[in-house]
């Protein structure tokens, strides 16, 4: 008798329709945490007021949603091997790294150092990478590296954090400024 596992059909059904799912930001939001859909939602208006492309900005966004969703779907599968777990784990430790070092850069003044805060974000990029290949497409590789093709970029760190370049765009210091309260919330409510 062949055997059915019903989690593992409806994993399947969730992982075939969550990218046309979640492409609609209304349905995506009403799925996360309040603080996470704050924090989403200023990082947009920060990527926005960086590139000043909507359609970029969006796509960015959009990305960070449906790989963190994926990879959600994988936890709560019981997808990933013990290797895997640990992965995840340190994962979520370099995303804390990461959250409290904007968070600082941002509330002390001159404590920005692009080569620290790069080399977490590369190394958050490679974990990710290496953690999904697995189990997901190279099109969400693909996603992955569009994101940190964005926020690990000299230009938009430096736009964000460097004094003479924030006097050019006040509206980056306040935006990170939102952003920053968000990713205070996420980390005190324990959703990074």
């Amino acid at each position: 008798m062949a055997e059915f596992n019903a989690s593992s059909v409806a994993y399947e059904v969730q992982k075939c329709f969550s990218n046309k799912f979640f492409s609609n930001k209304l349905v995506a939001m009403n799925l996360i945490e309040d603080s996470t859909a704050r924090l989403l939602d200023n990082l947009f208006l920060l990527l926005h007021a960086h590139t000043n492309d909507k359609k970029e900005s969006e796509k960015t966004t959009k990305n960070l949603i449906k790989i963190s969703v994926k990879i959600g779907m994988l936890e709560r599968g019981d997808k990933f091997s013990v290797e895997e777990r640990s992965s995840l784990d340190l994962i979520q430790t370099t995303l804390r790294t990461v959250a409290k070092t904007l968070i600082s850069f941002h509330q002390v003044d001159h404590t920005y150092d692009r080569l620290f805060l790069v080399k977490y974000l590369t190394e958050l990029e490679t974990l990710l990478k290496n953690l999904i290949r697995p189990h997901l497409t190279e099109k969400s590789v693909g996603r992955v590296e569009q994101i940190f093709g964005v926020v690990k970029t000299e230009e938009f760190l430096d736009q964000i954090y460097q004094p003479k370049l924030l006097s050019k765009h006040p509206e980056m210091n306040q935006l990170m400024g939102k952003v920053v309260q968000d990713l205070t919330a996420c980390l005190d409510a324990g959703t990074i």
